[in-house]
């Protein structure tokens, strides 16, 4: 079978459709449908049915993920990996696994970009270091 074909089969898969009812909505016969699949031949009007499927599958699957995941609490600790140096080298950006932003204050050798580092926050976006750290920013257990 073509790559073409598995991908298709994939997708009627996914959006819970067999051969028969596809054949049905392009027009065809069951059996052109899979000649179609197994030869990598796929017809425009199968191109168009195949991709307002995928267009109604990537839509369900999109409204089926929650908009905002349950946040922890606004006061317990977070770990974050710093992405960015500013010209300020006492300041750290940091970007959270929700993909929410924040940032702290350090000495300027400590924590270097992908550095993992535990935060609480203080206000507002500003964040500060929890736990003991080595010279280079490495988490002391």
């Amino acid at each position: 079978m073509s790559p073409a074909g598995v991908a298709a089969l994939n997708l009627l898969e996914r959006a819970g459709i067999g051969t028969d009812r596809f054949a049905a909505l392009v027009g065809v016969k069951p059996g052109s449908v899979r000649s179609a699949f197994s030869s990598g031949r796929i017809s425009s009007a199968m191109k168009e049915v195949l991709h307002r499927l995928a267009n109604d599958e990537q839509i369900r699957e999109m409204s089926a993920i929650p908009k905002h995941p349950e946040s922890p609490a606004p006061d317990a600790p977070r770990a974050g990996r710093v992405y960015l140096i500013p010209v300020n080298k006492r300041l750290r950006l940091v970007e959270f696994s929700d993909g929410s932003h924040g940032k702290f204050l350090s000495k300027p050798d400590r924590f270097p970009v992908g550095s993992e580092v535990r935060l609480k926050l203080v206000e507002g976006d500003v964040w500060e270091p929890i736990g003991d750290y080595d010279r280079r920013g490495r988490l002391i257990e």
